[in-house]
């Protein structure tokens, strides 16, 4: 037991937390946090010049501000050691208290709650353990706030992997109290069902929230065997499920894909989250689930999103993207999605949802599915087809959807090949139906490559000296200038564009990326 000594006459919870409800006197059990902190980020957040603390004290005005309020940044001031470190998480943690310490406002909503009580728990011994009796006793005031709150109130957090986050922290009060995890681990069981396909993909169809997920999983896991508890075979299961379709999201330089919300995110992490699943998990070639596919050949890595719209409930984010698609070579992006601000910051964030902000086809510019402002996509009934072929030339994926039959009448339809060396990317979109309505083919580029418009081509050039060329027909062709949101900041880049006009029989734009040579 983690003893509060020399608290005689001093209440320790609020009026209104019964000691049943929301914990006890001292902890049964403070989890340690399964994942390690960079120190360098430690040192950087000493040197911040106050920022870190005066956004603390601050109402949070949007979601970057909001995310500081998990205290995820713990665990870096931690892998510094030592006393500085530790004082100054703990004087940040004051700080927290004496702000907004009363449970009120968007900083207790449950997901946020959820993941700061992980962060505190699993941080304790390294910041509280030679701390005073005042601020032993003031912090783990709060955690039996965030304990009362999260046994009623995780339903409050979005659902997806912010749900998963105020489950975890459930567990972790109960654990923490000694109290019987049992109502935490049972709503956490339903929630692999309603948050997880068959084949492992998250529903929200978003490579971060694949990431989070299972990152939230695997704390919970951790959570119950610190406490001597078997973990669920069904926890194990999806656990062990989740971790090839991350890999399945991984481009060359193992940072993730941008779709439907989510944002290149951190090698290290993902590397962590595999390494307790399985490192060398292979990714699969398709879910049809979730609604991707993988092309694969040589140095060439294809992703494509040829499913069905995210699901209501999980759409909160989701994007207007049938057919789109991403490639890269070796280590190298070359097409991308526009992506999305990793803090869900306005207004890129829903510039970002748009069709046109995807390496896909656009008619009259118009978003193929119809985007929510509450944010979520109205899919109707759209319908969605992929067949994929492995010959023995290389790998076929032929792909529709029907987005953009009710308003205009037409059918897209994408034929993508790839050679068995890679190397060498072949494509074709098609529109079948009414005539007279304008169509834009985009490939958008990240920013490090450097293209170049000439003689009817574009001549791309890669970071290492790799040259790629693009050709073709059936449109004209430009560059447009274009904004890459899958890092940490906006970085201007260029689209590939390709414009016409759909005639009696259609349209029909063929195109191809072929590797003119290699650098280093």
């Amino acid at each position: 037991m983690i003893g509060l000594p020399g608290l005689a006459g001093r209440r320790l919870f609020p009026a209104g937390l019964s000691r049943r409800a929301g914990g006890a006197r001292s902890l049964a059990n403070a989890p340690r946090d399964l994942w390690p902190g960079v120190s360098d980020r430690g040192e950087a957040l000493l040197n911040d010049g106050g920022r870190l603390a005066a956004a603390l004290e601050a109402r949070p005005e949007d979601n970057t501000a909001l995310l500081l309020h998990r205290f995820d940044w713990l665990r870096h001031l931690r892998a510094i050691g030592g006393d500085q470190g530790r004082t100054e998480a703990r004087r940040l943690v004051l700080l927290w208290l004496e702000a907004h310490g009363s449970g009120r406002g968007e900083v207790w909503r449950a997901d946020i709650a959820g993941a700061r009580l992980y962060s505190w728990l699993g941080s304790f011994e390294f910041f509280a353990a030679s701390a005073g009796d005042f601020f032993r006793a003031r912090i783990v005031e709060s955690m039996a706030v965030h304990a009362r709150l999260l046994a009623r109130g995780v339903e409050s957090a979005p659902e997806g992997a912010p749900r998963l986050a105020a489950l975890a922290g459930a567990l972790a009060a109960a654990i923490a109290f000694g109290q019987q995890p049992g109502a935490a681990l049972r709503r956490i069981e339903r929630a692999l069902d309603e948050q997880f396909f068959a084949d492992g993909f998250h529903r929200s169809r978003n490579p971060v929230a694949q990431l989070s997920a299972l990152r939230r999983l695997i704390e919970v896991q951790g959570l119950l065997r610190a406490a001597g508890i078997a973990p669920p075979e069904r926890l194990a299961e999806t656990i062990r499920d989740a971790g090839p379709p991350l890999a399945f999201f991984r481009h060359g330089d193992k940072r993730l894909a941008c779709f439907h919300s989510g944002h290149e995110s951190e090698s290290e992490l993902v590397d962590l989250a595999l390494a307790r699943v399985d490192r060398h998990a292979r990714p699969p070639t398709r879910s049809i689930e979730a609604g991707f596919d993988r092309l694969q050949a040589g140095r060439t890595l294809v992703l494509v999103d040829s499913g069905l719209p995210t699901a209501k409930g999980f759409d909160r984010g989701g994007h207007s993207s049938p057919l789109a698609m991403e490639f890269s070579d070796g280590t190298r992006r070359i097409v991308v999605n526009c992506g999305a601000p990793a803090d869900g910051s306005e207004p890129w964030n829903e510039l970002a949802r748009a069709t046109a902000a995807h390496s896909t086809l656009t008619v009259n510019d118009v978003h193929a599915l119809e985007i929510d402002e509450g944010g979520g996509v109205r899919a109707g009934g759209l319908h969605v087809e992929a067949r994929r072929t492995e010959a023995e030339g290389g790998l076929w994926l032929d792909l529709s959807h029907d987005g953009y039959a009710a308003p205009f009448g037409l059918i897209h339809r994408r034929r993508l090949y790839l050679t068995r060396e890679g190397g060498d990317l072949r494509g074709e979109d098609l529109l079948e139906g009414n005539a007279g309505w304008p169509f834009s083919l985009r490939f958008h580029l990240h920013p490090d490559v450097e293209p170049k418009l000439e003689a009817g081509a574009v001549r791309l050039t890669l970071p290492n000296g790799q040259l790629w060329d693009f050709r073709a027909s059936g449109g004209r062709l430009s560059l447009a200038s274009s904004i890459y949101l899958g890092e940490s900041r906006p970085r201007n880049t260029d689209a590939i564009l390709l414009e016409g006009r759909t005639d009696a029989e259609g349209a029909a734009v063929k195109w191809a990326f072929r590797a003119a040579g290699r650098g280093d």
